[in-house]
């Protein structure tokens, strides 16, 4: 329990110092190379904690799929090996076998409107 403790501890630590000097660099007109150079700073890791709090600090978004009657009874069961629907560079949805015809459709047109 106490080895947990320290853990978590440790963790939030770490996230505070990268958190402080990411802060503290924004207030600069230096480069990331430059600042992680005068505070002795990996910059690799300094990236690496730059995108972690990025990916964090992202917004959800959801994404209303319409309800809408299905066109087509055509649909592949017993495959072993998942459908991959790939929508330009953008999207790549894998469907299981036994996904529903009606789920798919509302997935394609949802990706349709975007």
């Amino acid at each position: 329990m106490a080895g947990q403790f320290q853990k978590e501890n440790s963790n939030h630590k770490r996230r505070q110092f990268w958190q402080s000097h990411l802060d503290a660099w924004t207030l600069t007109e230096l480069s990331q190379a430059e600042y992680c150079r005068q505070n002795n700073l990996q910059a690799h890791r300094f990236t690496y904690w730059k995108r972690k709090f990025y990916r964090e600090n992202l917004p959800v978004e959801f994404v209303r799929i319409p309800e809408r009657p299905i066109k087509s009874n055509c649909f592949f069961q017993g495959s072993s090996t998942p459908l991959r629907l790939t929508v330009g560079s953008r999207f790549t949805v894998e469907i299981p076998d036994g996904f529903s015809p009606a789920n798919l459709e509302q997935v394609i047109l949802t990706l349709e409107e975007v």
